[in-house]
């Protein structure tokens, strides 16, 4: 897009070019930085004046100062959160899809996460209930939340507040919800078993007939499947056919997949209409698992698997400990087979597609790394002998040129821009 550093009146030359994308990063750099320099590490009180930063020292008081940039203000945009910003716009421009138009490097990329990350303690600051960030399991957390302080597993969030609106859209129809995010096949098979192997792989153990036992346990979080308990209550959830209204296709508001969505959820929430109730959630900006997730994808494309650069800590030791959280069996021998930058590539990637699963990620991630996106949506029908069959729900459609999506034409008329290709 145009860089427009100035305010723009009626007056204003609205034809102006599109800048490069280079440009436009290394701009975008520029205001990271400058923000940097205003903007405290974090919002807290200080309660003397030697805790006075030595650019505001003799200029302003202890008051003054907290009330300017004191707790009061907690999550307002911070030094910290500028932090996580770059990393963010690092790794997309390293990504394979702008690597190309960038002089942004792996290198870069994996130096901004860590920036980020020593300041959290580095592998030890990995939350042991980040996975759980949202869950009712975590109520005393989510619950205990007040004056903008946030969970470790938080880098930045909006605000706490009660609703049930979530439980509504995507419990299922016998827990009153409207069943409305159906996991497909495709996520499911991304879960490994729980000693760390593919479901695909000959070590794994996995058992056709019986898929969802001794699989990783963020699969039970993640995801309600047949036999599921879910609800208030441990309601057993029923996705086959002819069971009840959870099962596929059942009425409008039943899976199409033969899944239900369980993450993001808070199961001590009930939307029985004779016994409603509410529950505190919140929407993460940034969690620190993404950032130690791209921290372990830089540095690894940087510098192989066990490649430090100039830090404490590689990609795979990164992965262990994320792993190792999520409850795959220790030692992790999958892990420790992996010897190429591609093949730590690929549990990276599928990492990433299991621990930020309906947070927004996955779409954005496939067209970065220019991979397809045309793989059809698989559901498993599950009759009432127990049989099933995993079959395509939904097709997919794009084509190379949408991995760049379309300037608004609003946009195009306005300024004259030469529209982005194939749109």
């Amino acid at each position: 897009m145009p860089i427009l550093t100035a305010p723009q009146d009626s007056k204003s030359d609205f034809r102006v070019p599109r800048n490069t994308f280079e440009e436009c990063i290394q701009q975008i750099y520029k205001d990271l930085d400058l923000a940097e320099q205003y903007l405290p590490l974090d919002f807290e009180n200080i309660t003397s004046a030697s805790q006075v930063p030595a650019k505001y020292a003799g200029k302003t008081t202890i008051a003054d100062y907290n009330r300017v940039f004191g707790a009061y203000n907690r999550q307002r945009m911070t030094a910290r959160i500028v932090k996580g910003i770059r990393t963010k716009a690092s790794l997309l421009a390293a990504s394979p899809a702008f690597k190309g138009g960038t002089t942004v490097t792996w290198t870069k990329a994996a130096d901004d996460a860590a920036a980020v990350l020593d300041l959290n303690g580095g592998l030890s600051g990995i939350a042991g209930n980040g996975h759980v960030w949202y869950a009712g399991s975590n109520a005393s957390e989510i619950n205990g939340l007040s004056a903008g302080l946030n969970p470790r597993e938080m880098l930045w969030r909006r605000n706490v507040s009660d609703a049930n609106s979530l439980e509504k859209d995507n419990y299922p129809p016998t827990l009153y919800g409207n069943g409305r995010v159906n996991p497909t096949q495709n996520l499911v098979d991304a879960f490994p078993m729980a000693n760390g192997y593919p479901i695909n792989d000959p070590n794994s153990g996995y058992n056709p007939g019986n898929p969802n036992a001794g699989r990783d346990p963020r699969l039970g979080l993640y995801v309600v499947v047949n036999g599921s308990k879910e609800g208030s209550k441990g309601s057993i959830i029923y996705t086959k056919k002819g069971s009840t209204d959870d099962g596929l296709n059942a009425i409008p508001t039943s899976t199409r997949t033969g899944y239900y969505m369980r993450k993001l959820l808070r199961e001590d929430v009930s939307v029985d209409p004779a016994n409603s109730n509410t529950q505190k959630h919140y929407v993460p900006y940034i969690r620190y698992t993404e950032l130690y997730l791209a921290y372990a994808e830089a540095a690894n494309e940087a510098w192989g698997p066990d490649g430090k650069g100039s830090h404490n800590y590689s990609a795979r030791e990164v992965i262990e400990a994320i792993r190792s959280r999520a409850g795959i069996t220790q030692p992790d021998n999958f892990l420790a087979s992996i010897s190429s930058t591609e093949d730590m590539r690929k549990l990276i990637h599928n990492e990433r597609r299991l621990e930020l699963c309906f947070e927004g990620f996955r779409f954005w991630d496939l067209r970065r790394w220019k991979e397809s996106l045309t793989e059809p949506a698989k559901g498993v029908t599950i009759n009432p002998d127990g049989s099933s069959v995993v079959s395509p729900v939904e097709t997919r459609l794009y084509n190379d040129y949408m991995l760049f999506g379309p300037l608004p034409d609003s946009e195009v008329q306005k300024w004259g821009l030469i529209q982005n290709a194939g749109w």
